[in-house]
C-alpha cells in the first residue's frame, strides 16, 4: 500500500486512567504484635527500677521477649524477674551456655504463671576468665545447668554452693564446648 492510499490514522481516546491501587499493606503476624507487647512491658519494668544502663539488648527471638543483660547486674535483675508481683517469673525451665569465640553466652528461660508466657534472659561473659555470678540461690534447679556450663564451657559461677565438674572427669584438660578446643591424643 502506497502512502497516499492508506487510511488517515485515528487517535483513539484517551481512556480515563483509575487511580492506582495503594498496595494493602501486609497484615501484621498477631504473634509479632503480641511479643512486642509484652517485650516493651518487661524492658519498661527493668528500665523503671534499674535504669538503661543494665541492658545490653532487649528483642524479639522467634516471637519471644529476650532480654540482654549487663553480667555485673545478673543477679539483681533475674532476683527482680521472679520476685516483683506484677512479673511473678519463678518457674525455671532452662539453662544453656554458648561460645561465640569472641564471648560465651549464657541463656536461661523462665516462666511467669502470672503473665502466662516466658521470657529470655541472657548475659555475657568475656572467655578469659570467664565468670558469671551465679543464680542456684534464686533458682535451685539451675544447679546442675551452671556445673555442667563450668564443666563444658569454663564458665566460673562465683556464688554456687559446689562448682565442680559434673560431667568430666577431675583430671581432664579443657572445656569440649569451646569453639578452641582441641583433642589431645
Amino acid at each position: 500500500m502506497s502512502e497516499e492510499t492508506k487510511a488517515p490514522e485515528t487517535k483513539a481516546p484517551e481512556a480515563t486512567k483509575a487511580p492506582e491501587a495503594e498496595a494493602a499493606p501486609e497484615p501484621v503476624d498477631p504473634r509479632i504484635e503480641q511479643a512486642t507487647e509484652r517485650l516493651e512491658f518487661l524492658r519498661g519494668k527493668v528500665v523503671a527500677k534499674f535504669g538503661e544502663d543494665v541492658l545490653e539488648a532487649a528483642e524479639l527471638k522467634q516471637f519471644q521477649p529476650t532480654i540482654t543483660i549487663k553480667n555485673q547486674h545478673w543477679v539483681e535483675v533475674v532476683e527482680f524477674f521472679k520476685t516483683e508481683a506484677t512479673l511473678g517469673f519463678v518457674y525455671p525451665e532452662l539453662m544453656a551456655g554458648t561460645d561465640y569465640k569472641d564471648y560465651i553466652e549464657v541463656y536461661v528461660l523462665l516462666h511467669s504463671f502470672t503473665l502466662d508466657y516466658d521470657v529470655s534472659l541472657k548475659t555475657r561473659t568475656p572467655r578469659e576468665n570467664a565468670s558469671i555470678p551465679s543464680i542456684t540461690p534464686l533458682f535451685a534447679g539451675f544447679n546442675w545447668e551452671e556445673r555442667e556450663i563450668f564443666d563444658l564451657l569454663g564458665v566460673n559461677f562465683p556464688g554456687h554452693p559446689d562448682m565442680r565438674r559434673i560431667m568430666l572427669e577431675d583430671h581432664w584438660v579443657g572445656h569440649p564446648l569451646r569453639k578452641d578446643y582441641v583433642v589431645e591424643n
